[in-house]
């Protein structure tokens, strides 16, 4: 679990000013908490924290010397540029269960002849912080054209300290011939083409 180390942060600033100081403002709250706590941390920090963790991720933050286990909730970027602007965390109990999402991560992609579509990237589930995963790994070695999988299909779903709620008959990838889908997906544009209503046109009245 990586460890971030953040500070009080003051609230007389506007984010812009921080982030023009190099530093990213951030906030932690939770059931524990009475109100939100404004929280800050240098861009370098926040930026090695994003190269191995994202939404879905536990992060020990230590706010001024105070330790919380906490769940990276949402991740803000600049539109434009990708730029961080802002992190939240939700502090963590131990005897409560948390709504969180774990990333689908695909290895061994390059090995596949055929297409690899992959629907679904994420699952949503429910579990107590001790068993909160991020990713959930799918190794494609050995699989072809033909072969689908769907989160029942997954290890996970088997997993009694984890209540998925992401229905379980969702395709998470399928594997297809290269040609079939192009074809699959020019006929898809096409039928989207031929349903599209036609605007209407306003006539101008006679005088």
């Amino acid at each position: 679990m990586y460890t971030l180390k953040a500070e009080n942060r003051d609230t007389g600033l506007k984010p812009k000013q921080l982030r023009k100081k190099g530093i990213i403002p951030g906030v932690l709250y939770g059931k524990n908490f009475d109100s939100s706590l404004n929280i800050q941390f240098p861009h370098g920090e926040a930026t090695r924290l994003l190269k191995s963790n994202s939404v879905g991720s536990k992060v020990q933050l230590v706010v001024d010397g105070k330790e919380y286990t906490t769940l990276l909730r949402e991740i803000s970027l600049k539109p434009a540029t990708g730029e961080i602007e802002h992190l939240s965390f939700q502090a963590l109990l131990a005897d409560e269960p948390v709504t969180s999402t774990m990333r689908i991560v695909l290895l061994n992609r390059e090995k596949i002849s055929g297409l690899v579509l992959q629907p679904q990237d994420e699952i949503s589930y429910r579990a107590l912080p001790e068993h909160l995963i991020d990713t959930v790994e799918i190794d494609l070695d050995g699989m072809k054209v033909g072969d689908s999988l769907k989160i029942s299909d997954l290890p996970i779903a088997g997993n009694p300290n984890i209540e998925i709620l992401t229905p379980l008959e969702t395709v998470v990838l399928n594997i297809t011939e290269a040609r079939a889908a192009a074809v699959e997906t020019a006929e898809e544009k096409a039928e989207e083409q031929d349903t599209e209503p036609e605007k209407e046109t306003s006539e101008e009245p006679e005088n």
